[in-house]
């Protein structure tokens, strides 16, 4: 009974993890150089304008700036988050080849 929950709570963690991994796949920055790219080339845009002054060519720019590093900010924070759990599934499935392996316990009869 003990080797079935703890095979079944394994499993379930191993689960959880998975999809943990799964999901922030979305959230990573990897082509993060073509997103730098398109960053500047907005800011080129804004330089260009004629119909906005200095100041707002500044606060618009300094608005892709702080998205650029909000969006890096959470990109590391996924990255991390996929880590551990990769950690945990591989800690889970030794545990789990490690509980399989027990043998039962035999009762001595007298």
């Amino acid at each position: 009974m003990k080797k079935r929950v703890a095979i079944s709570l394994s499993l379930i963690t191993i689960t959880i993890c998975g999809w943990l991994i799964v999901d922030r796949l979305d959230l990573l920055d990897i082509p993060s150089n073509k997103n730098d790219t398109y960053s500047s080339f907005e800011k080129r845009k804004i330089d260009k304008r004629t119909d906005i002054n200095q100041f707002e060519k500044v606060i618009l720019k300094n608005k892709i700036d702080f998205e650029r590093e909000k969006k890096q900010q959470i990109s590391t924070i996924a990255y991390q988050t996929q880590i551990i759990s990769f950690v945990i599934i591989l800690i889970q499935i030794i545990l789990l080849v490690i509980v399989i392996m027990m043998h039962k316990k035999q009762k001595k009869t007298l």
